[in-house]
């Protein structure tokens, strides 16, 4: 299989058609569940999906050094390549090569100022301008509401979409009548997709809380393979 037939068969067509074409530019979406449930995993899926289509996406690492973040895009590149058996394999790496830029942020040294300032010296100095940042690791549990503001003014600035990583807890979370649990209830209205990681035996099904406007969307009928990492097809 060719690059381009791959990109038009992911299971992130699904994805964006139920989420009404996508996530949109200065938007924030978030990937929410328990500690090592599988966040990263559809965050660097769902890179490697736009750097198939021509996007630039830079992956900022929260307590993640840039080895340990290569590791996953290599993983679930080869995943890739095995699953689809795609012939031009060194076309995929070059574009993950060219088109993603991986930053770390260890010791709690991360600020919603630094990742400013890291998107407008790639633009300016590396001619490097994102259509789409992942910000995996962000503490949201203790964040205010005046950070995911920020949060949002940086994605409607440099017009790119936001992927987020959100950790939940398997029990003792408050959630509102929306079905979206404490904190992130109290900042639901600046996050425009929200997606709720389920794991349930041998997989891991993605529930959509919130598509834009809608806390009632339609299933998405999309899961994780926990094995291969990768995201699967339709399911019933």
């Amino acid at each position: 299989m060719l690059l381009s037939e791959m990109e038009k068969k992911s299971p992130f067509r699904i994805f964006e058609k139920s989420i009404h074409g996508g996530l949109g530019k200065g938007n924030i979406g978030i990937f929410m569940a328990r500690a090592g449930v599988g966040k990263t995993a559809c965050l660097v899926y769902l890179a490697l999906d736009d750097i198939v289509r021509g996007n630039k996406v830079v992956h900022f690492g929260i307590e993640k050094s840039v080895d340990k973040v290569r590791v996953w895009y290599d993983q679930i590149t080869s995943n890739l390549v095995e699953s689809f058996q795609l012939e031009n394999a060194n076309e995929l790496r070059e574009m993950v090569e060219k088109n993603l830029i991986i930053m770390s942020y260890m010791n709690r040294s991360f600020s919603i100022d630094k990742m400013r300032s890291a998107i407008q010296t790639s633009i300016h100095q590396g001619g490097f301008t994102p259509q789409v940042v992942i910000v995996d690791g962000f503490d949201f549990e203790h964040t205010t509401r005046a950070e995911v503001e920020s949060f949002k003014k940086i994605a409607e600035e440099f017009s790119l979409e936001m992927w987020c990583s959100a950790r939940t807890h398997r029990e003792g979370q408050l959630i509102n009548e929306h079905g979206i649990p404490a904190p992130y209830s109290q900042f639901e209205d600046l996050l425009s997709v929200i997606v709720a990681l389920d794991p349930v035996k041998d997989a891991i099904f993605l529930r959509l809380l919130k598509d834009h406007d809608d806390f009632n969307p339609t299933a998405l009928h999309v899961k994780l393979d926990p094995k291969t990492l990768l995201v699967k097809t339709r399911y019933t």
